[in-house]
């Protein structure tokens, strides 16, 4: 009988050795890629900042300031608690750009066109092109170099790279800085800002000035770049400044609590986090919560997750999600709580977009059948 059981046991332990990490069950966590504190141009210290976002609800931070690696230790000492909130080091490359191709490059006296990227999980400074080493604060005054766009954030991309960080690449409509092309080399596993939550100046929407300057959303910036075959994340932050209550409204105000990412990983900690990040495990948005995307390789299931202040159904908000491929096409609409759109096989990718009745929405990463990509986010586990 003794000996029984030791087999038993004996079994057991090897199951559980060969049984793949990946197996155990996934945890959804909310966090912020792109924030500031007054080590650049925010407002507040770096532990008031951390604070509000543990107090409301958020699971991990990134700290960005420009030019700027802020020392997360002490922080993590303070407010970091396993399994419930984590700070994460970073940087925003502030790169400022005066494009010879471009009349309109030069945005003001002191500023050209906007190129930032956040180096997430940088570990030391990465300067933007053309500008002097400078303590803390932001540089960008300083990063006008004369060559185009395109070519300042392949340097600063690759140089984060470099540095083993993740590159996300924001705001691409902030004072009209950029166009699709400026874009067309970003290379696979970019995260790029669909919706930042700046304040004025940010112009996520998109538009038309009247005399055929047509600038796509910053979602059709992310569009673009999946038609041309790009595997690029998106993103949704807050590139938050302003912490500090009473808030008198200047323009361009940066409040937190506007965007965020959920990410689906094993644990809170830096790598499980970098992991998922890295390969599109999770979505974008500015409202909407969800709670699970499923590609089980024959069809795509995106579930809502009901609001829960909610307390009666006449009350509640209602969903619809969009599944969108190629060009922008919508392949189908489903209303209510759970979506499901089964594959045909004649899509290069299919992606969701869900949207309540006030105006909230989130985005799925898309899930790729054109072979770009070997293994496509939210694959059941």
């Amino acid at each position: 009988m003794i000996n029984a059981i030791y087999w038993v046991l004996g079994i057991l332990l090897i199951l559980e050795a060969i049984t793949p990490a990946s197996s155990q069950t996934l945890h959804w966590y909310r966090g912020n890629t792109h924030t500031h504190t007054i080590n650049s141009d925010g407002d507040s210290s770096p532990d008031t900042v951390a604070r509000w976002y543990k107090e409301h609800g958020y699971q991990f931070l990134f700290i960005t300031d420009h030019e700027y690696v802020t020392d997360i230790a002490p922080l993590n000492a303070l407010l970091g608690a396993n399994e419930r909130f984590l700070v994460l080091c970073g940087q925003e490359i502030t790169q400022w750009s005066d494009d010879p191709r471009r009349s309109s490059a030069r945005i003001s006296a002191l500023a050209g066109a906007a190129a930032h990227v956040n180096a997430l999980f940088a570990n030391q400074v990465v300067w933007p092109v053309g500008v002097r080493p400078c303590t803390g604060g932001s540089c960008g005054a300083n990063s006008l170099p004369n060559m185009p766009i395109a070519e300042t954030f392949r340097i600063n991309i690759a140089a984060i790279r470099a540095e083993g960080a993740i590159p996300q690449i924001n705001h691409p409509n902030l004072l009209w800085s950029l166009r699709p092309e400026d874009l067309v080399d970003t290379p696979d596993g970019t995260l790029l800002e669909i919706w930042n939550g700046g304040g004025d100046f940010i112009n996520n929407l998109g538009g038309d000035d009247g005399t055929g300057d047509i600038r796509p959303s910053a979602e059709g910036f992310w569009a673009g770049l999946l038609d041309r075959g790009k595997v690029v994340w998106a993103v949704g932050s807050d590139d938050s400044h302003t912490f500090q209550v009473p808030r008198t409204y200047q323009p361009g105000e940066a409040a937190p609590g506007h965007a965020w990412i959920v990410v689906h990983a094993d644990a809170l900690t830096p790598s499980d986090l970098r992991g998922a990040i890295a390969s599109g495990n999770f979505y974008a948005s500015i409202g909407v919560a969800l709670e699970g995307i499923v590609n089980d390789g024959g069809q795509l299931t995106v579930t809502i997750k009901p609001e829960s202040m909610v307390v009666s159904s006449w009350a509640a908000p209602r969903y619809t999600t969009r599944f969108v491929g190629r060009n922008n096409q919508t392949l189908a609409t489903v209303a209510g709580l759970k979506a499901v759109y089964r594959f045909k096989g004649s899509e290069a990718y299919v992606r969701a977009v869900v949207s309540d009745s006030n105006g909230k929405k989130a985005w799925t990463q898309p899930v790729f059948l054109d072979g770009r990509k070997e293994k496509s986010p939210y694959a059941q586990r």
